[in-house]
Parts: C-alpha cells; sequence; structure tokens
C-alpha cells in the first residue's frame, strides 16, 4: 500500500486551502457572501489540521494565504459598504416620496 509523501501531503493541503479561498472568492464576487461561512469553517478546518500536521506550511505558505484571505476580506467589505449606501439612500428616497404624497 502507498502512503503519500510529505510533499504529495504537502500539496494537497495547499491545494484544499486555495480551492476553498477560490469558492469563497467567487461567492464575494457574485455577491453572496452570505453562503460563505461553511466554505470559511472548512478553511479554519483545514488550516489548523495542516499547521498541526508533521509537515505544516512554511511562514512564506501563511503569509501566501493570509494575503489572499485579506484581499478576499477588502472585496467583501467594499462589496458591503455599497450595499449598505444603497439601502440607506433607498430609504431616504422612500421617505422623500412618503413626504411629497403626504404633502400633495
Amino acid at each position: 500500500m502507498n502512503s503519500p509523501t510529505s510533499s504529495q501531503q504537502l500539496t494537497s493541503h495547499a491545494e484544499q486551502i486555495q480551492a476553498l479561498l477560490s469558492k469563497i472568492e467567487v461567492l464575494v464576487n457574485d455577491n453572496n457572501a452570505d453562503e460563505a461561512p461553511p466554505f470559511l469553517d472548512t478553511l479554519n478546518a483545514k488550516l489548523k489540521q495542516w499547521c498541526e500536521s508533521s509537515d505544516g506550511p512554511s511562514a512564506e505558505q501563511l503569509e501566501l494565504i493570509q494575503l489572499r484571505i485579506n484581499t478576499i476580506l477588502v472585496k467583501a467589505n467594499s462589496a458591503k459598504n455599497e450595499s449598505s449606501k444603497a439601502i440607506i439612500k433607498q430609504k431616504k428616497s422612500g421617505k422623500a416620496i412618503k413626504a411629497y404624497k403626504a404633502a400633495n
């Protein structure tokens, strides 16, 4: 029976994490970030598992993962802010219409 080598396990961990990050990024880009929590939970578990394994990630790998996570978070926060602005604008417009109708 063939057991995976250390480099194969490393590649597997890295590939799984990159795949999860890609799924999360797609959800954020498609304004479906509300669907990301299960993927975030899985990402957290996989990262923890990898870090606790005998062939854990290097500092450089962790920095690259953190950079990608930060990039996704910036996109998510930007989309959230734009959404909030749109909701506020819509509420203000609704109030203005009601006030106009009440005055006439």
